[in-house]
């Protein structure tokens, strides 16, 4: 068996400050210490890691993670640069944990607030590995709550189309929406992780800031591929 601690949408700045939601760097700190505990054999960050793409904040999301004392795999998001994500995290997009293997998938557009999937090249890079259980984490969920086109994924479809016939493929984890939720594409579960920092509620084409779940997720992966997922609220304390 092994641990995964997913955290998504920390949206950190160059410089410590306090926003409208808080202080991110503040949020992200509290979100790890609900989870210091676990003692996780990964950290997977899945994009808006740096609310203004810069290295200085991506740099501050990396010392703060580190204590949780486990590999990384990250991906950018819509907020992010993906160069900059590549340099301060390195450039790996897969990791074996346990009997599993984890592939990050980009999905960021440069400039829009939506996401874009390569299926063809994704099916490329599956169709290369063995079939061991497979976890995909991407930022824009291909599955929601959401229709509003800022929260969409263009060519969702056709990725959930390719992921289904390829059943070693048990789950999709992602970020981008601020809500915490569980989709279902016949066998195969899609799991979107709260941010660390405030919390929205979907609603078709509506969407407001919300008193949500705000922290991140546990994710067991079994040696006989089975999926598990907890989330984990943090605490700023009184």
């Amino acid at each position: 068996m092994a641990t995964v601690v997913h955290i998504t949408d920390t949206h950190l700045l160059a410089e410590p400050t306090m926003t409208d939601h808080g202080d991110p760097d503040v949020s992200l700190l509290a979100t790890i210490d609900a989870v210091r505990d676990v003692h996780p054999d990964l950290v997977l960050l899945t994009g808006d890691l740096a609310d203004d793409g810069s290295v200085p904040a991506l740099r501050r999301v990396n010392d703060l993670i580190g204590g949780l004392s486990a590999p990384v795999l990250a991906l950018a998001g819509n907020h992010d640069d993906v160069s900059n994500v590549r340099t301060v995290f390195g450039s790996t997009d897969a990791v074996e944990v346990g009997a599993w293997r984890v592939l990050a998938v980009e999905s960021s557009v440069a400039g829009e607030i939506h996401g874009s999937v390569d299926v063809d090249g994704l099916v490329d890079r599956l169709d290369r590995l063995d079939d061991r259980p497979t976890l995909i984490a991407i930022h824009h969920p291909p599955l929601s709550p959401s229709t509003h086109p800022w929260f969409q994924l263009h060519g969702a479809e056709e990725l959930l189309a390719a992921l289904s016939a390829r059943r070693h493929v048990r789950a999709i984890v992602s970020g981008h929406l601020h809500e915490a939720f569980e989709r279902r594409s016949g066998d195969l579960s899609v799991f979107s992780g709260p941010s660390t920092l405030y919390a929205i509620e979907h609603n078709g084409d509506e969407f407001h800031w919300s008193d949500g779940l705000v922290g991140s997720q546990i994710l067991t992966l079994g040696d006989d591929g089975a999926f598990a997922c907890k989330r984990v609220a943090r605490s700023l304390g009184c």
